[in-house]
């Protein structure tokens, strides 16, 4: 009977095809370029479309067949809700914070030990003291030595008279990961066969491997690139584990792959759904058959988008980034504290980061819906697009020979290095929005005082390289220089709006203009339009400004600029906001060089006040 109602519901309205709404669209243009005006690229390549219809599913290789694309948890949408912390030296501190997010909510803590060497028994029991290792999840990152690390977590469970056999988690061996991040050559892989045989016999729910794919987009990357690449990493590491003697599915259970959530939304979604496809394509290649063909995935909230300046913003990045994630369907999400970047954390920080996801489950009850990108005509033609340009890039780095010869010659590092300055320029040029610091900054911010261990360059590489790393990269650093070079400085340029003129241009100008020196830290003035040119000239003369920057419209600047530009004297450098064409030259040759609008360089710009202010 519903479906009967439904019917003659709609019986009055006609189908309406997609070309009568091309057609429409077209109109609406007034023979504007379709293409240009409503097509957009992804980074990936992608063409974007506004809009999609239920024929657009048609002929989808990459989706035919494959059925959900959901975690494999018993629950709708069953992820596991993870704390990521850095304990450093600090164990005491981290042994609190652990604590702390296990009992706030936390089902599993990731550790991070870059660069340390696995932890000894006594530092190990003092970092999870009153920590139960067989009922917390404990996933460990960046560590040297897993066999060693493995031995130190048996010997704690042993002292704590816990059975090996209940270890969950995972170890975070990943030596090809170590290569591209380090730049250091590995040697032989015989130890890690040998590490997953043992960890398989005595503690078969601890995983070994952990395929570290953030750091590739954490360098740069595009998604398609992230996930090729990391899919290459996964199947080298399949190839050497088989190779030993090693079950395909045993080999496959020793693997976690580790992805980044950036700040394409959609895309991020499509790309977690993308590596499924590709999964169960390289594990029915090693001989796994359904259901067995299964990569656990952890999604982690991106580095590479986080700002110093504006922290709080990043509470909104890793928001939308678990959203993706779990949308998505990875197997468990990360949420990285809002002030990972300053290098510190507090268990307040994390706090937040934890109870994003707890909001998302218990009040968006985003854990209810199976699968909830299913039947999206926009995400399922994403993900098909996104699973053939990664599987067609991870097929070119088998045919090189696998993920360590190419990244051996260079070649995944030209193309991450291709990737990141694509987005290098497009934020420096203004174009590229990074809200907090080239968009909307907060005026009178100042952090240099918070600082403990933050770094706002991370282009430093160990001299003992002899591979070309992927270095971590956030893309709101070069910005986040400048700024800092403003405060370290101990003078804030002064910056008058000089409002004149026509109400609607004035206004607009002198908004876009507080905003662009803003990004620098300077102090903007901005006070009510000048009644007349005189008066504007005696207020900029009455107080000490560096810059004065005329807002008003082009038709008014070949008249009240050369004024201002001759009344100051050199007293302040005058710029123009916006670009008279009809003007420029007259007023070049009244002495103004500077004038700031849409297409500036934003970076290049503010380099230079900064060179000549500071």
């Amino acid at each position: 009977m519903k479906e009967e109602g439904n019917k003659q519901l709609f019986a009055n309205f006609p189908e309406i095809t997609t070309s009568v709404w091309e057609e429409k669209i077209r109109a609406d243009l007034k023979g504007a370029d379709y293409q240009k005006k409503l097509i957009w690229e992804s980074d990936e390549g992608i063409p974007v479309k506004p809009y999609y219809r239920e024929e657009d599913l048609e002929n989808m290789g990459y989706l035919e067949n494959v059925g959900s694309l959901k975690n494999p948890s018993g629950a709708p949408n069953g992820w596991i809700i993870c704390q990521d912390l850095r304990p450093g030296k600090k164990l005491e501190g981290a042994n609190r914070r652990m604590k702390a997010a296990l009992k706030g909510g936390a089902q599993a803590i990731h550790i991070h030990l870059e660069g340390s060497s696995a932890p000894s028994p006594v530092i190990l029991e003092k970092l999870l003291e009153d920590i139960h290792p067989g009922e917390t999840e404990l996933h460990f990152r960046g560590c040297l030595g897993a066999d060693t690390l493995y031995e130190s977590l048996m010997a704690l469970a042993r002292a704590k008279g816990v059975d090996p056999s209940s270890l969950h988690g995972s170890l975070g061996a990943d030596p090809l990961g170590k290569m591209a991040e380090s730049g250091i050559p590995i040697g032989s892989l015989e130890n890690i066969g040998k590490l997953v045989k043992k960890v398989k016999k005595s503690s078969p729910d601890l995983k070994v491997i952990e395929i570290d794919g953030a750091m590739i987009q954490n360098a740069g990357s595009s998604l398609v690139e992230e996930l090729a690449f990391a899919m290459a990493m996964a199947s080298e590491y399949m190839a050497i584990l088989t190779s030993k003697g090693i079950n395909p599915v045993t080999a496959q259970d020793s693997l976690q792959l580790v992805l980044s959530s950036g700040s394409n939304y959609f895309m991020e979604i499509a790309k977690l759904r993308a590596a499924r496809i590709l999964w169960t394509k390289i594990g029915e290649a090693y001989g796994i058959d359904q259901p067995n063909n299964e990569i656990t995935i952890h999604s982690i909230s991106s580095e590479w988008n986080m700002t110093l300046y504006d922290p709080h913003v990043n509470m909104l990045r890793g928001t939308t980034e678990a959203m993706s994630s779990i949308l998505g369907g990875a197997d468990m999400v990360s949420v990285l504290p809002y002030d990972y970047p300053y290098g510190n954390g507090s268990e307040f920080s994390d706090r937040i980061a934890r109870n994003v996801q707890i909001i998302l489950r218990e009040e968006v009850h985003f854990d209810q819906v199976t699968d909830p990108a299913s039947g999206s005509y926009y995400i399922e033609s994403l993900t098909d697009a996104v699973a053939e340009k990664a599987w067609e890039l991870f097929c070119e780095v088998e045919s090189m020979g696998g993920f360590r010869r190419a990244f051996e010659t260079g070649w995944i590092q030209e193309i991450v290095l291709a990737s990141r300055t694509k987005k290098t320029e497009r934020s420096a040029s203004g174009r590229g929005h990074i809200l907090g610091t080239n968009a909307f900054p907060n005026f009178n911010e100042l952090i240099l005082d918070q600082l403990d261990v933050a770094t706002t360059s991370s282009d430093t590489v160990k001299s003992h390289s002899t591979l070309t790393p992927l270095k971590p990269f956030r893309l709101s650093s070069l910005f986040e220089e400048i700024r800092l070079q403003t405060e370290k400085s101990k003078k804030r340029p002064r910056v008058l709006l000089f409002k004149y003129g026509n109400p609607a241009w004035m206004t607009a100008r002198a908004a876009f203009s507080g905003n662009f020196f803003a990004c620098a830290g300077y102090d903007i003035v901005d006070r009510p339009p000048f009644k007349t040119v005189d008066d504007g000239v005696a207020f900029s003369e009455s107080e000490d400004f560096d810059v004065v920057v005329l807002c008003s419209s082009d038709d008014a600047y070949g008249k009240i600029a050369p004024a201002v530009q001759k009344a100051l004297n050199g007293k302040s450098i005058v710029v123009v906001a916006g670009y008279p064409a009809d003007s420029i030259e007259s007023l070049r040759r009244a002495g103004i060089e500077h004038f700031i609008h849409m297409k500036s360089n934003l970076l290049e710009t503010l380099t230079t006040f900064n060179n000549r202010l500071l």
